[in-house]
């Protein structure tokens, strides 16, 4: 007869149910921390920031590079959101729009649509997006970003800011003295419409809370610049 095993020991049975309990509260608890983390952001101190808001001003819908344009976009487009689960810094999501609905959009809310990534067009099963490489996503205009002087923190609490320009990948936008020749005065955006490519970085990174200063405008057919 096999022996019992003695107090204070455990089968090969037994480790397997305690690692598998241990397993399921860690993950509980990183699921639990992970929503924690989720709703609070913070900035570089203790103060908690402001969720980010979609511009209302934003006339025309940002469509992923690849897309070439509306019209086919539309046609082609299935609504599979494959394109939706592989990007990386959930910048696409599908619409609720019923004319488009669940065709995936741009909206940089919670991340913009980096150059160097092409997830989205090496999945697309239809060819509403068709693949491209990253030199040719590079120098594909989506959209152009636009300045609202009202929200730009230089203007509304007399901060001094320059990320925009700083982060902006294509070199599209400048800062000039707000008053020209008055190198004394605040400094704000100049945005070069024949280089920007529409990535939303700017839009992003935007401080200003709940609506970005900068926010990028969709293109009905995109270009290269």
């Amino acid at each position: 007869m096999k022996p019992s095993p003695t107090n204070g020991s455990l089968t090969d049975a037994g480790l397997s149910r305690r690692g598998a309990l241990a397993g399921a509260a860690a993950c509980a608890l990183g699921f639990v921390a992970g929503a924690s983390a989720r709703a609070f952001e913070f900035d570089g101190g203790l103060a908690p920031l402001e969720a980010k808001t979609a511009p209302a001003d934003r006339a025309t819908r940002i469509l992923p590079p690849g897309s070439d344009n509306a019209k086919s976009f539309a046609r082609l487009c299935n609504g599979c959101q494959l394109c939706v689960s592989v990007c990386p810094n959930q910048a696409l999501r599908p619409s609720e729009s019923l004319s488009t609905f669940m065709q995936p959009y741009i909206s940089y809310e919670r991340g913009y649509c980096r150059p160097e990534c092409v997830k989205c067009s090496e999945v697309c099963p239809t060819g509403a997006i068709r693949p491209i490489t990253t030199a040719e996503k590079s120098a594909t205009q989506i959209g152009v970003a636009k300045w609202d002087k009202g929200l730009c923190i230089v203007n509304r609490d007399n901060a001094t800011c320059d990320l925009c320009s700083r982060k902006c990948p294509a070199g599209a936008i400048a800062m000039i003295p707000q008053s020209a020749g008055d190198m004394a005065s605040p400094m704000i955006p100049m945005i070069d419409a024949n280089r920007c490519i529409g990535c939303g970085a700017c839009e992003h990174l935007c401080p200003s809370r709940p609506n970005s200063a900068i926010f990028v405008d969709g293109v009905e057919a995109h270009r290269m610049v």
